[in-house]
């Protein structure tokens, strides 16, 4: 029953999204993003398409709404499995279709905004105002798997970090939530909000520092490129430069 209302409160909320959206159509033909890698990307992970498309808000509305109903699901699907209980097997039955249906939906808003608004993607600009690469974007990256923004700033070690981290302290309250649903015992409610909190923080701390990087990767793109040999013809012979 809950999975209904969440399925019936995104589809309200759906229509309102769309008519805030600016659709107009760009005049270079040369920028438009192929519509096949956008739909592509909305079939493997929902949101992933409108994100590649740089329509965030749709990103993460399909999200934060399909994903959390397909983890739902596999909840009550080990949850049946362990107990087999038919009011599980009924919660995963629902969650899972309301999951497929907002996954489908998804699809359809990345196909039609490829066919119809044209999106042309996050163009930055070396020289410009603008960065290499979308600030927002890689906060969302990373606010629906914590260190793919990292990696979308290819800061690697980061996003191992960053993803080994929030793993962690997951891992750690789940397991201490199994362990106070076993015992009752109030000393692994308390571990459990320990690990929790300490998630809150590093998740935070992931989507700060995925932002800053995006931001400042045209700085260290910059400095890449203007450390080059110069050469320069004399009366003598040649000089080379290095442009610091």
């Amino acid at each position: 029953m809950k999975s209904i209302k969440y399925l019936f409160f995104i589809v309200t909320i759906y229509p309102v999204i769309l008519s805030g959206q600016d659709t107009s159509v760009t005049v270079n033909e040369n920028i438009i993003l192929s519509p096949a890698p956008a739909i592509l990307r909305s079939i493997i992970l929902p949101g992933w398409g409108q994100i590649y498309q740089e329509r965030l808000t749709n990103a993460a509305l399909f999200s934060f709404s399909s994903i959390p109903l397909y983890i739902r699901s596999a909840y009550f699907l080990d949850q049946y499995n362990k107990y087999s209980l038919q009011k599980d097997k009924q919660e995963m039955l629902t969650s899972l279709s309301c999951a497929v249906f907002l996954h489908l939906i998804n699809i359809v808003d990345v196909a039609d905004a490829a066919f119809h608004e044209k999106p042309t993607g996050w163009h930055g600009e070396l020289l410009g105002d603008t960065p290499l690469k979308s600030p927002w974007g890689a906060v969302l990256r990373s606010a629906i798997i914590p260190g793919w923004g990292q990696v979308y700033d290819e800061s690697y070690f980061k996003a191992t970090l960053a993803l080994g981290a929030n793993g962690y302290f997951i891992y750690k309250a789940r397991s201490a939530h199994q362990k106070y649903l076993d015992t009752k015992d109030r000393q692994y409610s308390s571990e459990r909000s320990k690990y929790n909190w300490w998630f809150g923080i590093a998740y935070i701390l992931t989507m700060a520092d995925a932002y800053a990087g995006a931001y400042l990767y045209k700085f260290e793109e910059s400095m890449e490129l203007t450390i080059l040999p110069l050469i320069e013809p004399t009366y003598a012979g040649i000089q080379v430069y290095v442009i610091l």
